[in-house]
């Protein structure tokens, strides 16, 4: 069985833990080297033999390195606190607007678009780097606030299904936790190498004033020449760290890209036109040493020791992985044309707009086989099939003109919130719209009457796409838009003295993902690593989706009893409280908790979620909503779910029911 999303992170911890390790030794040797540099100067301005044992030199030069390297590394990390957005800046890259009229960056927002839609994660802003090599590469500390950033060179010689291919390999790396990984990498390296700057600027300010021996400044000329050669091992030594940690993790990648699009066409064509193109996957800024191994190819050439230090495998093994067939014959690389069909993406066979999704407000109550299907469905998160992409890209063909332009752009995306968040009962959008004329500012209240036809003429089921889709629409507001917009959300949210099952989802992915980048916290290890100590906040969050999905008490309680069984994988004590004990704020509370366990008990968690919502043999959409909810919360990324017609899906489904539903990732032709 393949690796999955949660194995995948703990291996992601685990690689942060051996990077740990690398940097240790590393700051160790550089330690005894820098007490070597010391016992020399010694030596030199000594007229008499020195021991060759000194414990205050050993005492001046372990604190002295400690401080240089973990210093400049808590400089960098800070630096780069506001995530993904620091790094691409930090690279020279430029957001590519929602409203962009240029067809190769629209091209590339709309495959970004569907990947994101299609992995269950908000759309994460998109840079192009003004460089003429075919490069990109994912950044961030968790796909909240991930950004993309692909090189000029993506554009203008790739086709639809290559930069598809590059894209899912980013988003690999954004769904396997790899971008937290080499932030961190960022970080350590750069205070490995901080010796080295260091010691330029010793001889820089003392060189040239030498007039002897036993000049004091000649003695400080050594040192700095010292010191900056011990800055150059450190920097070998973070190369090398750099590649350990990261080489594995590409050929994962370029795995999981061929998965995702299930086209290895798509991957292999880009890593072959890096071979024919001349400067390949050069990136010319000279910040791309430091970040090199963040990029989907090599973006630096180094020297002699190049393949000992290269951050990536070698391009032609990389090649034959996914084309075993490959001969080393690069292709000659010439720029691409875009089409009508290459911007939209639709390809023969493809889904028409819509095609397979519910257009009334509620998913249909059809039988699904229940065994083994919460089971399944944790193996989903994170991944993604390429029918979830063809339904992204319905999905995202399908929303109105009107309503996906006002996604694009930070003013009206506020706007499209707000009419999201309207009722559809007249007297209390009336409430709500009189008292957001009163709080907002005018052009957001037009912007809003604009908007809430064509929104709430959308099917539910597109109501948190929506959502994903203006996310980097809405990144881009102020810390002062963000303030009132959060207020205005609150106001909407309060106004019928309740908050629904949708508010309370809409409210959890606006928080969870803005606040991020508008208000940084802390990050935290998990604390909690044994299931039975979490047994009662998963008995919480059971009992409100139990309720959620059964109309009847002896329905919600076999769901919440096979929820529990799921989660303990046996018999349990706990019983369903009663409805009107179940509140959203104990709800929430739990699973504020919840968010605290490792990765293995998130999959508990996920599963026995699933095992409640299926015990009825029915899915609505308020349940995938709030499924959403509690998988956002978790750091666990859910596909959306693919229905299709009754009619297609019959032949092949076995199991219970035969009949009737395909739920992608949990029953498959």
């Amino acid at each position: 069985m393949a690796t999955n999303f949660f194995q995948q992170q703990d291996l992601a911890r685990r690689k942060t833990f051996q990077l740990v390790v690398y940097f240790v030794l590393a700051i160790l040797i550089l330690i005894a080297l820098v007490y070597a540099l010391l016992l020399a100067l010694s030596i030199y301005s000594a007229h008499a033999p020195v021991s060759w044992w000194q414990p205050e030199l050993l005492l001046l030069a372990a604190p002295g390195v400690g401080l240089v390297v973990g210093g400049a590394s808590a400089f960098k990390v800070a630096r780069l606190a506001s995530g993904g957005q620091a790094v691409a800046l930090m690279m020279g890259g430029k957001e590519v607007p929602g409203t962009t009229t240029d067809a190769r960056q629209k091209r590339l927002l709309n495959v970004v678009e569907e990947m994101a839609l299609a992995a269950g994660v908000p759309v994460p802003p998109v840079y192009v780097l003004e460089e003429p090599g075919i490069n990109a590469f994912a950044a961030g500390y968790a796909p909240g606030d991930a950004v993309v950033a692909v090189s000029e060179g993506c554009l203008n010689y790739l086709t639809r299904d290559e930069l598809q291919g590059v894209v899912a390999h980013e988003f690999s790396h954004i769904l396997n936790g790899d971008m937290r990984l080499n932030i961190r990498l960022i970080g350590l390296i750069f205070g490995i190498m901080a010796l080295s700057i260091i010691g330029r600027m010793l001889m820089l300010t003392s060189g040239g004033r030498s007039s002897g021996r036993n000049d004091s400044r000649g003695g400080l000329v050594l040192l700095g020449l010292g010191v900056f050669v011990l800055g150059l091992v450190g920097a070998f030594f973070g190369r090398l760290i750099m590649a350990a940690v990261s080489r594995q993790r590409e050929y994962l990648a370029d795995a999981s890209a061929v998965q995702f699009t299930r086209n290895p066409d798509g991957i292999g064509g880009a890593l072959k036109k890096i071979g024919g193109l001349v400067g390949g996957s050069r990136i010319n800024n000279p910040q791309a040493a430091e970040v090199g191994h963040m990029f989907f190819a090599n973006a630096f050439v180094g020297g002699g020791l190049a393949g000992l230090l290269a951050t990536h495998p070698p391009l032609v093994e990389r090649i034959r992985r996914v084309d075993p067939q490959f001969d080393g014959q690069f292709p000659e690389v010439r720029p691409v044309g875009i089409d009508r069909e290459e911007l939209e993406g639709r390809r023969p066979g493809s889904l028409p707009p819509l095609a397979g999704m519910p257009r009334l407000p509620g998913l249909p109550q059809v039988p699904v086989p229940v065994l083994g299907f919460a089971d399944e469905a944790a193996s989903r998160i994170g991944h993604v099939d390429p029918e979830v992409i063809s339904c992204a890209q319905a999905l995202h063909d399908g929303m109105p003109e009107v309503v996906r332009v006002a996604a694009q752009e930070p003013f009206s995306a506020r706007a499209l919130v707000y009419a999201i968040l309207l009722d559809p009962r007249a007297d209390l959008r009336d409430l709500q719209l009189t008292r957001l004329k009163a709080s907002a500012e005018p052009q957001d209240f037009a912007e809003t009457l604009r908007l809430v036809a064509p929104v709430q003429a959308l099917p539910d089921t597109h109501r948190l796409p929506l959502l994903d889709l203006a996310m980097p629409a809405l990144r881009q507001m102020s810390p002062c838009q963000h303030r009132a917009f959060r207020a205005q959300v609150e106001m909407l949210v309060i106004a019928d003295q309740r908050l629904s099952l949708f508010e309370y989802t809409l409210r959890c992915v606006l928080h969870r993902h803005l606040d991020a980048q508008f208000l940084p916290q802390r990050q935290t290890r998990p604390l909690h690593r044994s299931p039975q100590k979490l047994t009662r906040p998963v008995a919480t969050v059971l009992a409100l989706l139990a309720w959620e999905g059964q109309p009847e008490s002896d329905q919600a309680a076999q769901a919440f009893d096979r929820g529990m069984r799921a989660y303990i994988g046996g018999d349990h004590t706990h019983r369903l409280r009663p409805r009107d004990e179940c509140s959203l704020a104990e709800f929430d509370a739990a699973l504020g908790t919840l968010r605290q366990a490792v990765s293995a008990i998130k999959r508990r968690i996920v599963v026995a979620c699933t095992a409640c919502i299926l015990a009825n043999k029915q899915v609505t959409v308020r349940e995938t909503e709030l499924l959403r909810a509690i998988c956002d919360t978790l750091d666990c990324p859910l596909p959306p779910l693919v229905v299709a017609e009754a009619e297609t899906t019959m032949n092949g489904i076995a199991g219970e029911g035969q009949r009737a539903m395909v739920a992608q990732g949990w029953l498959r032709n």
